[in-house]
């Protein structure tokens, strides 16, 4: 365990899953006890079932968080569910609907910002990192190690992110590789240390400076305001650092 704190500042993982006797603990890859990681996967699981369906409504958002951890006031956690099939169930339920399964990230609540930055990039990781397996029997310690060392890679490398940008503020793209024509857009370049905002043509210079707000508060809550906010406007300064991260306009 402790080559994984080492290099990222997520201190655990803890994975449970449904069956037809309730739900299990597959995995405990964190510094909290069994019994704790138990009651902890529990509680988040009952909280997540209150809370999911309003959540899914507003964002599609499959993580609730941070929350406390069980016998822990040092760590906080963020709580991810999802269905997976339950493999040789008997119950009814199981067998039609599946087996809802948690992944939750044990953090020290120091790295809070941390969290809050890199929960937007978490996410769609955790998603396209299940689709490599189909059911609950391939959800095991082997295979939550190997995520949680993806998880931990993923976070400690800088990386490119992107962001639509209106009145309400920020909100991240899903999928990276595609951004809307229509919008104003925020490329976050963690190697650069820069935030480079496109704003469509024509906005009024009152539009121009609450995007730049919601931006500035941004640079200031995850980085310190130690980036740079580059404003970009002309094509030939814009379709290269498009083309550099590989980003396509639909």
């Amino acid at each position: 365990m402790k080559k994984f704190q080492d290099k990222s500042f997520i201190s655990g993982l803890i994975i449970v899953a449904n069956s037809d006797v309730g739900p299990d603990l597959i995995a405990n890859l964190s510094p909290i006890d069994d019994s704790n990681a138990l009651v902890t996967a529990l509680h988040m699981v009952s909280l997540a079932g209150l809370e999911e369906d309003s959540q899914l409504d507003e964002d599609g958002s499959r993580m609730i968080g941070p929350l406390p951890v069980k016998g822990s006031s040092d760590y906080k956690a963020l709580y991810y569910s999802n269905m997976l099939k339950a493999s040789n169930a008997v119950d009814e339920r199981l067998v039609e609907f599946g087996a809802k399964i948690g992944i939750i990230l044990i953090f020290e609540k120091s790295k809070l910002p941390d969290i809050r930055r890199a929960s937007g990039l978490i996410e769609p990781h955790l998603e396209r990192y299940l689709e490599r397996i189909n059911e609950t029997d391939e959800l095991n310690k082997e295979f939550a190690m190997e995520l949680y060392e993806h998880l931990v890679d993923l976070i400690a490398k800088p990386r490119v992110r992107l962001f639509k940008v209106d009145e309400d503020g920020l909100n991240e793209y899903r999928d990276h590789g595609f951004v809307d024509s229509s919008g104003n857009l925020m490329i976050l370049d963690e190697n650069e240390k820069k935030m480079f905002l496109i704003a469509q043509k024509g906005i009024s210079p009152f539009e121009l400076r609450k995007l730049r707000k919601h931006i500035d508060s941004a640079n200031m809550e995850f980085y310190q305001g130690s980036f740079s906010v580059v404003k970009l406007e002309n094509f030939n300064e814009i379709e290269p650092l498009l083309l550099k991260h590989g980003i396509k306009i639909r």
